[in-house]
């Protein structure tokens, strides 16, 4: 069984330090403290016009999305550039396994449509991306 969109969040909120949600969508967007500018990580629950590459509309689908650092990102995936991704073909609708993300892989963004055996790896990364967010508050 995939980890919930509420198990989820409750990781977020009880397992790391000063996390805020926004919850006023469907979607749910993750901060590092009370300044609400650059999520660490998000949550979406459908597709838009500008992002429908993980079909999220074939059932009850959410991808979770986080940003990482260069060196995550080059161990989970290889890539040492960002052109490099242009080169690479992913699976954006695989369940359970991650992958850049569709639009943001670029500047390091991962994601994972809903979590079940990556959920142990997920969590690690979620400590991460919440680190990297507040040592580079303002970085993308």
């Amino acid at each position: 069984m995939s980890m919930s969109i509420a198990g989820i969040r409750n990781f977020l909120e009880t397992a790391l330090p000063s996390v805020t949600v926004d919850d006023s969508t469907t979607d749910l967007f993750f901060f590092a403290g009370e300044e609400r500018k650059i999520p660490f990580a998000t949550i979406v629950t459908h597709d838009t016009p500008f992002d429908s590459a993980s079909n999220l509309k074939r059932g009850d689908l959410f991808r979770l999305n986080l940003v990482t650092d260069k060196e995550t990102f080059e161990h989970l995936f290889g890539i040492t550039t960002p052109k490099a991704l242009d080169d690479v073909d992913f699976d954006y609708q695989a369940l359970d396994r991650l992958f850049p993300h569709p639009l943001y892989g670029k500047m390091r963004w991962i994601s994972v449509i809903n979590p079940e055996t990556v959920w142990e790896s997920c969590q690690e990364l979620l400590v991460k991306a919440r680190q990297i967010r507040e040592l580079r508050p303002n970085s993308w």
